[in-house]
């Protein structure tokens, strides 16, 4: 270790709160060059430090060293998986200081999801993925293309995270290396929709087919979740569902996910009168 970080190293050690520290050299430098930092410091918290400031990142420079000291906490490291270095950085970075054999059990962790976080994080990029499809769709039948195409290149973004999230791993930043390796099917769509040297028109059109026929094999898998929660009663409002705590973070999409797995006859409709004769309540159930 370079002992130009050894107060930095020290002082974060000393924190009772502190469950480990790694070091990551970043050896290949972006456009940025000299401006980027030399190293990275991740400091791994115990939760009960993030009530105030759930995201922490200082710049240091010790003789003329660049340091990036990035502070998280377990649960906002792997929120910010997708987005961000931090997979990279925990799985190969050098261990500075350890407690409780913290990094080891988090290196771990991150080999493989949980089955019931990863259903969940499944369910959540299929709702996207019907989204960004169904929106896709809508602008290709007003032959607003470049619309089109920017949802469709959003739809195979959350197809190619819910395909990693089925081989049981969290997705990285660099997401389309992982899917090149673990879903090459995958893959070819996106090279197909971004270097083709057909008009945008028909490599949309062309997407939309193999697309509609890779989100429709994933209905089960992609709607496992939700599906399980229905279970839990004979018959669900719509308002029911969007108030449910576990289904918070498919509120903006559950609409839609609903008429779809309606459509696929997976989950049926019951009309039921409810304000006078005219008046029918719509009420939902797996079938």
């Amino acid at each position: 270790m370079d002992e130009r970080l050894r107060p930095i190293l020290e002082e974060n050690a000393a924190d009772e709160n502190t469950l480990g520290i790694l070091l990551y050299e970043n050896e290949k430098k972006n456009w940025l060059g000299s401006e980027q930092p030399d190293v990275y410091l991740i400091v791994l918290m115990r939760e009960l430090e993030f009530d105030k400031n759930p995201y922490m990142i200082d710049h240091y420079i010790v003789d003329q060293l660049k340091i990036t000291v990035h502070t998280v906490s377990e649960q906002q490291l792997c929120r910010h998986l997708k987005y961000s270095n931090y997979l990279q950085w925990i799985l190969n970075g050098q261990v500075l200081f350890e407690k409780e054999n913290s990094i080891q059990k988090l290196r771990i962790k991150l080999q493989e999801i949980p089955i019931n976080i990863r259903k969940k994080k499944i369910c959540i990029e299929f709702a996207n993925l019907i989204k960004c499809y169904s929106m896709g769709k809508e602008f290709y039948e007003r032959k607003q293309y470049l619309d089109a195409f920017t949802l469709m290149v959003q739809a195979l973004q959350h197809l190619a995270t819910l395909s990693v999230l089925e081989h049981g791993l969290y997705p990285a930043n660099s997401l389309w290396n992982q899917v090149k390796k673990l879903e090459p099917e995958v893959y070819t769509f996106y090279l197909e929709l971004s270097e083709s040297n057909e008009p945008i028109e028909k490599r949309v059109q062309l997407l939309f087919l193999e697309l509609g026929f890779a989100t429709s094999s994933r209905t089960r898998i992609g709607s496992s979740y939700l599906l399980e929660i229905m279970k839990s009663k004979d018959e669900w409002t719509l308002k029911d569902l969007v108030n449910d705590e576990r289904l918070i973070e498919f509120a903006p999409n559950l609409e839609l996910f609903l008429q779809y797995l309606a459509l696929k006859n997976i989950v049926a409709v019951d009309d039921q009168n409810s304000k006078g004769s005219a008046v029918y309540q719509r009420k939902y159930k797996v079938r």
